[in-house]
């Protein structure tokens, strides 16, 4: 009987010993889950930084609501998981809601007036690529809460992150750059 209990004891740990094997070389393989963001206070602003831990995994919908036609968003977290973190963070804090798109030229359509309260480092790869529909934080010496619309790649600056795309509502991008002449105020963002 001891020897039984000795066999299946032994079954045991080496069942144990392989599974744990197998974990720890798939966790080593998969992607990390969450990237740590360095958030930096300023004294201007009133918005408490969000949480360091950004996810980096999936996409985030937004919808960003203008009183001159409504854009909905998919932000990628795997490529700017830092500024998509703080986009987002900022749109559930309402901070975006009834104010100007100080920038509006015939390439791109600037939203988001005044500083958060922090700032972060851009997230640029190098591989960046500013197409029509592209939305990307603008950097005024780090990254803040102002964004940008592409309408136009001619007069992008190149030295912005990238944190999505326009998945509807292009043609009223367009319809809205057209005009640059016509003042623009987002009404609200929404996540989600």
């Amino acid at each position: 009987m001891r020897h039984w209990k000795r066999v299946v004891a032994v079954l045991l740990v080496a069942a144990v010993a392989l599974i744990l094997e197998g974990w720890a070389a798939s966790a080593q393989a998969a992607p990390a889950l969450f990237k740590r963001c360095t958030y930096v206070r300023s004294p201007d602003g009133t918005v408490r930084p969000p949480y360091s831990l950004a996810p980096t995994l999936g996409t985030v919908k937004a919808t960003v609501r203008t009183d001159k036609g409504t854009l909905v968003l998919r932000l990628d977290r795997r490529s700017a998981p830092c500024a998509v973190h703080s986009f987002t963070h900022l749109a559930l804090l309402r901070f975006y809601n009834q104010t100007p798109c100080p920038r509006l030229t015939r390439a791109i359509l600037e939203c988001g007036a005044g500083r958060p309260g922090y700032h972060f480092t851009p997230e640029l790869t190098g591989k960046e690529s500013y197409r029509r529909g592209v939305v990307a934080m603008s950097n005024n010496g780090g990254n803040g809460s102002r964004f940008f619309f592409v309408r136009d790649a001619d007069g992008v600056p190149k030295d912005s992150t990238v944190i999505g795309a326009v998945s509807n509502g292009l043609p009223e991008l367009d319809r809205i750059t057209a005009s640059p002449r016509q003042p623009v105020h987002v009404i609200d963002v929404l996540i989600g």
